[in-house]
């Protein structure tokens, strides 16, 4: 279940790349909801304990490049204007 969300999550990402600057609250909502998985899973990495190098990676992911992809897509809504 879990696998194919973030299947579709990724997909519906990739779906808008080629006009993102007409999708900001898609792509925040996107991000929040990406932002608030990896925040579960760092709690879980804290209080239960330190995960594979892979699950490591994901939360990275998760919780600094995909927030980065959001402020880009801002960047190139701003500089569009």
């Amino acid at each position: 279940y879990l696998s194919g969300l973030l299947f579709g999550l990724g997909i519906s990402f990739w779906a808008m790349i080629p006009h993102i600057e007409r999708h900001a609250t898609p792509v925040r909502i996107l991000t929040f909801m990406v932002a608030i998985g990896g925040l579960a899973r760092l709690a879980a990495a804290i209080t239960i304990a330190t995960p594979s190098l892979p699950m490591q990676l994901a939360i990275g992911m998760e919780l600094i490049i995909t927030p980065l992809l959001c402020l880009w897509q801002a960047r190139i809504i701003k500089i569009g204007k």
